[in-house]
């Protein structure tokens, strides 16, 4: 069974996303910066044999990532079946051994998003209790056509006014699922939200209102999503104080797999 770790990094014209980013410098650098350091975590700690696939491109605005990545992410699983595929945002670092590929069935997500329930205005008047986040994601090889064909028809129909267009998408094929319940969906070792955390006077402070939200330590969780998007500066800080903290070399080279502008560390 192929196993894959999937990413990209696009170069993104707008500043533009859920508000104006340009007072944050060369967010395209800093991400860049932060996928290195992810990759490294990565490769340390993620369990199982594994190849990494991705894609660097430019697009105009945010939006149009999210939905590139809904078919590219599909069109693969589909060219490459039967396969595994480990989505992971550039912010997000691997902090103990990890094994995910292999362990579960069904698509998943794994920890809420903040707002923990979602409310944005969307035009399928769609709306989610338990509301996910999905910069980690896992996509096995027996997920079910059914739920794939329900994501991709709303994905064609993509709304742009929303910015959480993507996880509304991605909570409805998670929860429409038979099996899934909250019980046995909800793991944030796996996902632990860290977008309550900067590197400032506060963090101390801070950590412990963020072990609260996740309702878990931060100590014991095995990735940490440093939500990037919430002031990237800060962010990359603290992924190389990480960094530094468990001793991590370059990403070792991996074998290149089919895909388009894949780039192997």
């Amino acid at each position: 069974m192929k196993n894959y770790l999937m990413r990209s990094m696009y170069k993104i014209k707008s500043p533009q996303w859920f508000r104006d980013r340009s007072d944050e410098g060369d967010i395209y650098e800093q991400y860049m910066k932060m996928h290195e350091i992810s990759l490294a975590s990565l490769n340390k700690y993620l369990k199982g044999d594994w190849e990494f696939v991705f894609w660097n491109e430019q697009v105009d605005d945010i939006q149009q990532v999210f939905q590139d990545h809904f078919f590219k992410i599909y069109d693969f699983w589909k060219e490459n079946a039967p396969c595994n595929i480990l989505y992971m945002g550039p912010d997000n670092f691997m902090q103990m051994p990890t094994e995910i590929f292999g362990k579960f069935d069904d698509f998943m997500m794994f920890n809420y998003t903040d707002p923990k329930s979602s409310s944005e205005k969307n035009k399928w008047d769609i709306q989610h209790e338990h509301f996910f986040n999905a910069d980690v994601r896992y996509y096995p090889h027996t997920m079910s056509q059914d739920i794939w064909d329900m994501g991709l028809e709303m994905a064609r129909e993509w709304d742009f006014d929303c910015w959480n267009t993507e996880q509304i998408i991605l909570n409805k094929m998670l929860w429409d699922q038979p099996n899934r319940t909250l019980e046995n969906t909800l793991q944030p070792n796996l996902a632990y939200q860290g977008h309550m955390l900067h590197a400032d006077a506060e963090f101390d402070n801070n950590l412990h209102r963020s072990d609260l939200w996740n309702e878990h330590s931060f100590d014991k969780s095995n990735i940490i999503h440093f939500h990037g998007s919430r002031n990237a500066p800060s962010k990359l800080q603290l992924m190389y104080a990480m960094y530094k903290h468990h001793g991590l070399g370059l990403p070792r080279t991996r074998k290149p797999v089919a895909g388009d502008t894949i780039i192997v560390l």
